[in-house]
């Protein structure tokens, strides 16, 4: 765990560390409301909610434990999620552009729009995925993690980051979620696609990989997500303060694959609603890539 103290006056609290992030995620003290504090805590979350709110609405991820709306959403998109997954392992149609970049089929450098399309047509058959979207999606995310703070600030002063999430909004008629989906979520799988595209390029392994295994080895947690202290409090021997903020580093806790509840925070109560569905997506990638290889051995 590292400690932020540039500024006495409150702590950013950095978490690696799997045992802690369930510590605090379990914390009642702990939760997603954010209230701006002093000027480096005001800085980060003003940051953060301007990137992941669009027309004064926040994204899903950003919204609090017992925000009604957040309840009731999560609740419909958890039973949505479910009742489509097992259809997706099957490997549907769908997913063969996916299977086929997999499989070296394809001109395509970068599965982005591909993923885009899987996620973006959950939400709207009609939804199409163009190198427009994806690139907006591209700036959306960037616009959220750079470190360059003066191509930050210029992106802020062009209104470039501002262009991209209202592109985003147009190709969804300004769903929130399916915005969160094709923005944000949407960078989880196509790294997870990566992963399946080297698992399949082993050529000496492949064959013995099940979907499951597909899924095991490929899936990939959000880099960082954000919470506040609503009051002092302790976790897991850490100490805290009032409007203390911490940044837990999913994928870094997540490193020796040893802590794969963190990839959806399954036991939390902000767990992702799409936990069963993901998984579902990659295992039915997979299913399909393999099927086409299968074919091939048999014609031989």
């Amino acid at each position: 765990m590292k400690i932020n103290k540039l500024l006495p006056l409150k702590d950013i609290l950095i978490i690696d560390d799997a045992e802690k992030i369930h510590a605090l995620s379990d914390d009642e003290n702990i939760d997603r409301q954010f209230k701006l504090h002093n000027l480096l805590n005001r800085f980060k979350i003003k940051r953060s909610l301007k990137n992941l709110s669009y027309n004064g609405t926040r994204f899903p991820h950003m919204l609090p434990k017992q925000d009604s709306i957040r309840i009731e959403r999560h609740t419909g998109l958890w039973n949505l999620f479910n009742s489509k997954a097992a259809a997706m392992a099957e490997g549907p149609d769908e997913l063969e552009p996916i299977a086929k970049w997999i499989r070296h089929e394809t001109t395509d450098k970068e599965p982005g729009i591909l993923a885009q399309q899987v996620i973006g047509q959950f939400f709207n058959p009609a939804f199409k995925a163009t190198q427009k979207s994806w690139e907006s999606a591209l700036i959306f995310h960037e616009d959220a993690v750079t470190t360059n703070l003066p191509k930050w600030l210029w992106w802020q002063l062009t209104g470039k980051a501002q262009h991209a999430k209202k592109f985003l909004a147009l190709t969804v008629n300004g769903d929130i979620v399916a915005m969160h989906g094709i923005g944000v979520a949407v960078h989880n799988l196509v790294a997870s696609i990566h992963k399946l595209r080297l698992l399949y390029d082993d050529i000496a392994v492949r064959k013995n990989i099940t979907p499951e295994k597909a899924v095991d080895l490929s899936l990939s947690a959000p880099p960082v997500v954000l919470r506040q202290a609503v009051t002092k409090g302790v976790a897991a021997g850490c100490p805290y303060s009032k409007f203390t903020l911490f940044m837990l580093k999913l994928k870094d806790a997540n490193n020796d694959g040893n802590a794969k509840d963190l990839i959806f925070m399954t036991n939390s109560w902000s767990r992702c609603p799409a936990e069963q569905w993901i998984p579902a997506v990659i295992s039915g990638i997979w299913n399909r890539a393999m099927t086409s290889e299968r074919k091939k051995e048999i014609t031989q």
